[in-house]
């Protein structure tokens, strides 16, 4: 940022904590001034001389009527200051609004959504001009939590760990009998999303030993629109089976792109019945297919991994792919993947 005006200088200023004050009450014992002090425990002399004049206490002879000032007190100047300290803190946002508050605890408990998209779900409906509800922040949702506020945890919410980024490596390539399929092969327009239709693939298991039934989930580039099919098991079979059907069903599909699994191994079948067309990522390269990977990922705040897929039905997977097609989103200007694709749909 070489024309950045921003001043990111940080003031050098900071308050006493108790260890500089018992330094203080030593030097001050030994009839050290203020200035001394000062220099030896690295603050202005005014500090020194604000807090000897404020946080020394007095006593009152009853006999002589004397007012004699006590010995300076490290510990009880602490006590002190932090009791004070207690009352310069604002109250927070959502205590003044206990509506507000009701209804952010309902959206992250209830509605599985995150602090940033109920802030600016909040703008973009203007929901703030209702009564007793008020513009609110990310970092003040995300404030209210830490601090207990809001009747939420941490744990409630998902928290994704940032790992490092893979660059991609063209020493595995795709492999030959693919190489027509090649993801380096699809057409700038599909890589920049600027046309609707093109869908990312993959499936989802819940354990890898033995057979069991997975997820099948395409998700729309441009949209992020989701589809997700139960499968009674990960086969070549059943994935073009059921491909061929979701094709049927969504005709303005135009083109998969997908990994080098197993099961997607009968992707010709599915080319000379629907005329879709098929990319391949590179192997072990899931980053180019970023959207559905993340899409995943909100599958797994609702299925652990490592449980049972069988124990879901079809009816349970479409509510969460409801929700997920109903989640507001930064990238797609806090519109949700479901107007977006009715919205594509009227264009066509």
């Amino acid at each position: 940022m070489n024309y950045n005006t921003t001043n990111k200088i940080k003031k050098p200023y900071k308050h006493l904590n108790k260890e500089d004050r018992i330094k203080i009450e030593i030097l001050y014992s030994q009839n050290k001034s203020c200035t001394y002090i000062a220099n030896f425990i690295g603050f202005h002399k005014s500090t020194i001389s604000r807090e000897l004049r404020n946080r020394i206490k007095s006593k009152i002879n009853i006999r002589s009527g004397i007012i004699q000032n006590l010995p300076y007190s490290a510990q009880s100047a602490h006590n002190d200051y932090l009791y004070k300290r207690s009352f310069s803190k604002c109250s927070y946002i959502v205590e003044r609004f206990p509506i507000l508050k009701k209804y952010i605890e309902d959206k992250i408990l209830i509605d599985k959504w995150m602090p940033d998209t109920i802030s600016n779900y909040i703008n973009k409906h203007e929901l703030y001009l209702l009564d007793g509800m008020t513009s609110i922040s990310t970092p003040s949702i995300y404030l209210a939590i830490r601090n207990n506020v809001l009747d939420v945890q941490l744990k409630d919410m998902r928290r994704m760990k940032l790992n490092k980024e893979k660059r991609l490596s063209y020493k595995h390539l795709v492999p030959i009998s693919k190489k027509d399929y090649s993801i380096e092969l699809r057409p700038d327009f599909i890589n920049s999303r600027q046309e609707y239709g093109h869908f990312e693939i993959d499936t989802v298991i819940s354990k890898r030993k033995g057979k069991h039934a997975c997820l099948l989930t395409l998700t729309e580039r441009k949209t992020r629109y989701e589809i997700i099919r139960k499968l009674n098991t990960k086969s070549k079979e059943e994935v073009t089976n059921t491909l061929i059907d979701i094709i049927n069903q969504y005709p303005h599909i135009k083109s998969l792109t997908t990994d080098n699994g197993s099961e997607f191994s009968g992707f010709k079948d599915v080319i000379s019945k629907t005329k879709v067309k098929f990319y391949f990522c590179h192997p072990y390269a899931s980053c180019e297919k970023g959207t559905n990977e993340k899409h995943n990922s909100l599958i797994r705040y609702f299925i652990k991994k490592g449980t049972s897929i069988d124990n879901y039905t079809q009816e349970d997977i479409n509510k969460i792919s409801i929700w997920m097609n109903n989640y507001p989103r930064k990238i797609l200007k806090w519109n949700t993947p479901s107007e977006m694709f009715h919205q594509e749909l009227l264009l066509i």
